[in-house]
């Protein structure tokens, strides 16, 4: 058969433009076509980097910084203290001063209504008060008061012939599990009508608080013993005996001051050494102050024990006055019923 001559040259061209093909029917010509697909086909990235390529290191960030203001408090970082901003304002005690400072004599202090021992012409021995002020205690947000109890000031008139003469003072104050005592020292006082004023120390003048405020939720027992002294040495013999017992015993002392543990001490260290001696007692009380009265004591009040003996106009009469100060604190009660 004659093939058409156009066929023959399209054949022809068919043969010049197949590749070669080897035995196993790969191209001869494979490396260099791979190279060049190589060369021209854009990089992919396998998962695997090769060991010679670094790796930049992932940075952690770590949480936000703390920042007042932002309206989370951040517990272990923000306080009530701290940023109240964010953690809101602090819890206060709405009944007393902060214990910040608290130590410090205040500067000045307000008349503890019904404490004072005189009522009208009457002068009470034995009396209790502060009854009237007591607090239920889910009515405050304070804690247990701490308070501290010192003689303001002592203040002596004398008969007209009464003669200089030494004062002094025992002041015991307890209120079931502890207590206090306070001996002030022997000071001249003058006679003939004069009146003598004496601003003791604070290491004098405490009786309730030695060393630290002392935190208490009892009644609180006071007695004031003030005499004048016939005999100075012998006097201070008693005096010097007290103290040395009360030192054994105390679990803190200032010198004019002793704390114990424990009431019932106060018996057996003052014990009959007063009573050894002709001196003439001319004050005698003992108050009572209520439980509920304490925390209303540590905002500064002030009270008046009185004691008025004899005709001024004679011989061997007084009229003494002491002026107490108390004053404390309480932290905010975390606790509530």
């Amino acid at each position: 058969m004659v093939r058409h001559p156009t066929v023959k040259r399209l054949l022809a061209l068919a043969l010049l433009v197949v590749p070669s093909v080897t035995a196993c029917g790969g191209s001869t010509d494979s490396g260099d076509r791979d190279a060049g697909l190589d060369a021209a086909a854009p990089h992919t990235d396998t998962g695997a980097p090769s060991s010679d390529t670094a790796v930049a290191p992932t940075r952690d960030s770590g949480p936000p910084a703390v920042r007042c203001g932002d309206l989370t408090c951040a517990r272990g970082e923000e306080t009530c203290e701290t940023c109240p901003a964010d953690c809101g304002e602090c819890p206060t005690c709405d009944m007393a001063p902060t214990c910040t400072g608290a130590l410090a004599v205040p500067t000045s202090a307000e008349p503890l209504a019904g404490c004072d021992n005189t009522m009208g012409e009457d002068e009470r021995t034995n009396y209790a008060c502060g009854t009237d002020l007591g607090v239920a205690p889910g009515e405050t947000t304070c804690a247990d008061p701490q308070l501290r109890i010192r003689v303001r000031e002592i203040a002596i008139e004398r008969g007209f012939f009464d003669i200089p003469r030494n004062l002094y003072c025992v002041i015991t104050a307890e209120d079931g599990t502890h207590s206090e005592l306070l001996i002030t020292p022997l000071r001249e006082v003058a006679g003939n009508r004069n009146t003598t004023t004496l601003n003791l120390p604070l290491a004098e003048a405490l009786f309730w608080g030695q060393g630290d405020l002392y935190r208490s939720i009892s009644n609180l027992t006071i007695t004031y013993a003030c005499s004048l002294s016939s005999d100075v040495e012998a006097t201070r013999a008693a005096l010097d005996a007290i103290a040395d017992r009360a030192g054994d015993a105390a679990e803190h002392a200032d010198g004019y001051g002793w704390v114990f543990g424990a009431a019932a001490v106060l018996g057996e260290i003052i014990g009959s050494s007063l009573g050894a001696v002709s001196d003439d007692r001319i004050l005698d009380v003992q108050q009572t102050i209520d439980a509920g009265a304490l925390l209303e004591m540590t905002n500064g009040r002030q009270w008046e024990i009185r004691e008025h003996r004899g005709n001024l106009d004679l011989s061997g009469a007084s009229d003494l006055r002491l002026t107490l100060e108390s004053w404390g604190c309480a932290d905010v009660r975390t606790t509530f019923d």
